[in-house]
């Protein structure tokens, strides 16, 4: 079974600017259950680009954020788009900060940096998530093949599958 153990540590400043650690706790509670990820196209489609001769995108990393109020998995819209992902079908997606908007749905292939954890997700929704300087959120439909224990008192989460 593979596992994933994360303690977060993080900097702050103090008022006259000197950059001190803050402890795990406080550095998760900042931040959030934060990992790094690398996304690429689904395997059932980068069987078939093969198949027909043509080049896979290439994969492409960044942040995503384990969300657990999240039903779905979401990629960044505009990253899907660069990495050349095909657009397999339009959602209304909602979520607590906007009304419903129509989505693309991206086949994605995500591995979690460090671990042996990686996960087909054949239905993530485009988002735009590079404002929050993240690539994806890692959503229910992700997690339902995961045991995650977030342990908020000593800044560490476990994630396994």
């Amino acid at each position: 079974m593979p596992i994933l153990h994360v303690q977060y540590d993080g900097r702050g400043q103090t008022p006259d600017g000197n950059v001190v650690q803050v402890p795990p706790s406080i550095a998760l509670l900042q931040h959030g259950p934060i990992v790094q990820i690398v996304v690429g196209l689904a395997q059932s489609f980068t069987d078939q680009l093969l198949q027909q001769g043509q080049s896979l995108p290439p994969p492409i990393s960044g942040n995503a954020l384990i969300d657990i109020g999240a039903s779905t998995t979401c990629i960044d819209d505009l990253a899907a788009q660069n990495l050349g992902l095909p657009a397999i079908d339009v959602v209304q997606m909602t979520s607590a900060s906007h009304t419903s908007t129509q989505q693309n749905v991206y086949p994605i292939q995500m591995q979690i940096v460090g671990s042996p954890i990686r996960v087909e997700v054949p239905r993530s929704i485009g988002a735009n998530l590079a404002a929050q300087g993240l690539l994806a959120l890692i959503g229910r439909d992700y997690l339902q093949h995961c045991t995650l224990f977030y342990n908020g008192l000593t800044g560490e989460i476990t994630l396994s599958i």
